[in-house]
């Protein structure tokens, strides 16, 4: 946008932007920044080109006109004259010349401060009257400078003569034909004539719309003094209120004989008329200015009011106008008259400062502001911090974000976070802006703070958690060096705890668990102020219904803190309880069945019955809310049990296990399988395999069974264990335990049987007791054997076996009955059946 155009010493400075922001009567004004501090200004071009060429054209229009060069050298002399007046005249409503006229073969430059426009080139009618009222203002207090202290007539005071400041503020320039009184003798005042000076260049003559009359119509008594520029303002004040509009206009301005037809028709209509009856005359003029406004546009020098007259007039005594024309002398004001401004500036909840024009506040105050808080930051290192300038730096902190919530994103970052609240530009301290101001005290840090609701609205995420990360732990703690500001500290604690809600959920997970949650916790554990721990319990509250803290963080850190809660203070109970029972609920959290009766149901009670100071009725209604956290508990509990008791349910599924409902199958344990024994005959003789018993699922097998017969002696193999009935897994070897059937013998009788089984040399089996008969069994009924009689269990076995043979068996056992080892671990011992469940086998 910018460049260098001109090799001058202005261009060595500034970089001059390529277009023109307007033009003023011949110059050209151009924007432009220095190049070092990158402050913005205006540069003024004056083409010597052009304006030759257009005087040498008027010059060949004009048969009266003199020599071009002769006119060319008079008007560069006024240029001359006007850029070194207004470089040598200094005040705040004078336009400030930054770089002097600088001559070259083809221009005059030179810089100012920056302007934005002249009232020619303003548009008026987006001004609002406070605006235009405070620029009045401005432009009389020029003109009492001038008037006062340099006994100057400005004599061309005009709309082309008044230039407007980016920050808003109007400044009086346009001196080519400044009239120092102190130079003219008493003659040369009264016999002054405005024709000496005309010319056939425009911008060489007074603008009569402008000129006072005894300069132009009067041909005795002429006097040349300050009341003429009275005049002149109050054709000024015209032509602002009323958009442009001249009061007295001529069409060619540089014309005294259109002027004198013009002001008679203005005599009639103005002079010897009631103030009331003017109001057709001055239009959009103010009620409370017409009656001043008579007073300047007096026929007559001497009628007029003098420009302090018409400054302590009771147009400018409204509060408005003397607040924004403080502000323009701010920096002349000590630093209690400071205090007291902004103290009145945010009274009332700012309705002063909300009254103030936008433009204003925005390009005038808030810089004003800011740069007057960063001076006063970067001197506290020459000196200690007194209470005055701790008072100052924070309310024009608070001014200035009170004008930030106003602005648009960008504007705020550029005009305020950039110059106050970056947390990462680093300076030659290796502090960045916004530590140097929370560092400051506690009521800087407060105003950081109650304000963040306007940076959550204004910056990025990252910007604000950037900001709350580097004052978090300057907030919570207290300073040693701070103690004497306790009731500030504590409300710091307090406002920081509530507006933690505004930018929680914008934290990563890590910095609140190890950095931000145990700061909060420290704070619980440590303050004795009571407003400040049930905000911290409300923060607690808040953390939980934003499912922001997890289980983790609950167990440990927050419960072992409340666990060593020492206060019984009612109000602390009431909000502990209810903290509780939030917690009780939250099922993000979902805190252990066991944690919560142990930690928080039994704290509850001991803070409840530990209290002493409620009343009855509030004790019933900490024990509600424990019953409703009890209720809670006791329906998780509910929900983890079943309806049937749990015995009966054991038994129904052991019954319905597969083993016993899939008998038969796979997984069920077989024994040795052999062919049935038929019945020996009278000579003994061993049955042949081939003979088999026939058995069907519904029938029965029948065998012919004489009264002795031969025992079949079986031969050891490697066959599944046999098995009877149902199997128990209670024994000890890990092994089945037949059960007893329903038809078999007690205990007693099987443990004699096997005494005498064991013992008895007789071999024979007496069929005669034997059932003609034996139904099949799929699934044998078993009952269920206590402990005693499993230990008390025999077994009683046939006289099955070989006296003559060589193999010793155990007591019990002989050949037919031996059984393989199991697959899985040692062989259980088997319990032989009585005679029906061997023919059933067999």
């Amino acid at each position: 946008m910018f460049k260098s155009v001109f090799k001058t010493g202005i261009r060595s400075t500034y970089n001059v932007s390529e277009n023109a922001s307007f033009h003023t009567e011949s110059w050209a004004v151009y924007p432009a920044k220095h190049r070092s501090t990158g402050k913005a200004a205006s540069v003024f071009i004056f083409d010597k080109t052009k304006f030759e060429t257009s005087v040498q054209r008027m010059c060949s229009q004009s048969p009266n006109a003199t020599n071009p060069r002769l006119i060319i050298s008079e008007c560069y002399e006024l240029i001359k004259k006007e850029v070194s007046k207004l470089t040598k005249l200094k005040h705040p409503q004078i336009l400030t010349v930054l770089e002097v006229l600088e001559e070259t073969r083809s221009k005059f430059i030179f810089a100012t401060e920056a302007v934005v426009a002249n009232l020619v080139t303003l548009d008026l009618n987006k001004e609002d009257e406070l605006s235009i009222q405070k620029g009045l203002l401005e432009v009389s207090k020029g003109l009492q400078f001038l008037h006062n202290f340099c006994s100057t007539i400005h004599l061309n005071l005009q709309p082309s003569s008044v230039f407007v400041t980016s920050s808003g503020d109007w400044k009086l320039a346009g001196f080519k034909f400044l009239q120092n009184l102190n130079e003219l003798s008493v003659s040369e005042r009264e016999n002054f004539y405005i024709m000496n000076n005309s010319s056939i260049v425009p911008f060489a003559n007074l603008n009569l719309n402008f000129t006072a009359p005894e300069l132009i119509v009067d041909s005795s008594n002429l006097r040349l003094d300050t009341a003429n520029d009275l005049w002149s303002l109050g054709l000024f004040i015209y032509y602002v209120y009323n958009k442009g509009e001249h009061l007295i206009s001529c069409f060619d301005s540089n014309s005294p004989s259109e002027f004198k037809a013009e002001f008679r028709k203005f005599e009639q209509k103005f002079y010897n008329h009631r103030v009331s009856e003017l109001k057709y005359l001055l239009k959009d003029i103010p009620e409370s200015l017409w009656s001043t406004l008579t007073h300047l546009l007096a026929r007559y020098p001497n009628d007029r009011i003098t420009i302090d007259q018409f400054i302590d007039s009771d147009f400018f005594s409204g509060s408005l106008i003397k607040t924004m024309w403080f502000i323009d002398e701010y920096s002349t004001k000590n630093i209690d008259e400071k205090l007291i401004f902004l103290s009145g500036l945010v009274a009332d909840q700012g309705a002063l400062l909300k009254k103030l024009p936008v433009v204003f506040k925005n390009s005038k105050l808030l810089p004003l502001l800011a740069e007057s808080t960063s001076n006063e930051l970067n001197l506290l290192g020459t000196k200690k911090l007194d209470a005055d300038t701790d008072s100052l730096i924070s309310q024009s902190f608070n001014v200035i974000m009170l004008i930030g919530q106003d602005l648009s994103g960008l504007s705020f970052q550029d005009r305020i976070y950039a110059t106050m609240l970056d947390s990462t530009k680093k300076r030659k301290d290796d502090s960045s802006p916004l530590l140097k101001l929370a560092k400051t005290s506690v009521k800087c840090r407060l105003e950081i703070i109650n304000h963040l609701d306007v940076m959550t609205k204004k910056l990025s995420q990252k910007q604000v958690t950037d900001i709350v990360r580097d004052i978090a732990e300057l907030c919570l703690t207290y300073a040693p060096n701070e103690v004497d500001v306790q009731a500030d500290q504590i409300k710091l604690q307090e406002t920081f705890l509530q507006n933690l809600e505004l930018v929680i959920e914008m934290f990563d997970f890590p910095y609140i668990k190890k950095t931000l949650f145990p700061l909060v916790c420290q704070v619980f554990k440590t303050t004795t102020i009571l407003s400040t721990k049930l905000q911290t319990i409300a923060t607690f509250q808040m953390l939980i219904d934003k499912n922001v803290i997890d289980k983790v963080i609950v167990n440990e850190q927050l419960l072992p803190v409340v666990e060593n809660l020492k206060s019984r203070d009612k109000r602390i109970i009431s909000g502990i309880l209810f903290f509780f029972t939030k917690l009780s609920q939250s099922e993000h959290i979902a805190l252990d069945l066991e944690t919560l009766v142990d930690k928080v149901l039994v704290q509850c009670l001991r803070l409840a019955f530990g209290c002493s100071g409620c009343s009855k009725a509030e004790f019933q209604q900490f024990m509600r809310s424990i019953e409703g956290i009890q209720s809670t508990l006791t329906q998780r509990k509910l929900q983890t049990l079943t309806e049937s008791d749990a015995s009966s349910t054991n038994f129904d599924s052991l019954i319905n296990t597969p083993s016993l409902r899939q008998a038969g199958k796979d997984d069920t344990v077989k024994g040795p399988q052999s062919k049935p024994i038929a019945p020996a005959q009278a000579n003994n003789s061993r049955p042949t395999r081939n003979q088999s018993a026939k058995h069907t699922s519904t029938g029965s097998v029948k065998h012919a069974r004489p009264s002795h017969v031969k025992p079949l002696t079986l031969k050891p193999t490697q066959k599944t264990p046999l098995s009877f009935g149902a199997i128990d897994g209670d024994g000890n070897s890990g092994f089945g335990k037949p059960m007893l059937f329903k038809n078999q013998t007690s205990a007693g009788d099987e443990f004699e049987d096997f005494q005498d089984g064991s013992s008895s040399n007789n071999t024979s089996i007496d069929w005669s007791s034997a059932k003609s008969s034996q139904p099949r069994y799929d699934t044998p009924s078993a009952t269920v054997l206590s402990p005693t009689m499993r230990n008390q269990e025999t077994f009683s076995s046939s006289a099955i076996g070989n006296s003559s043979s060589t193999v010793k068996y155990p007591p019990g056992y002989n050949a037919s009955v031996v059984l393989t080892p199991s697959s899985t671990g040692s062989t259980p011992t088997p319990k032989p059946q009585n005679n029906e469940d061997l023919l059933n086998f067999l």
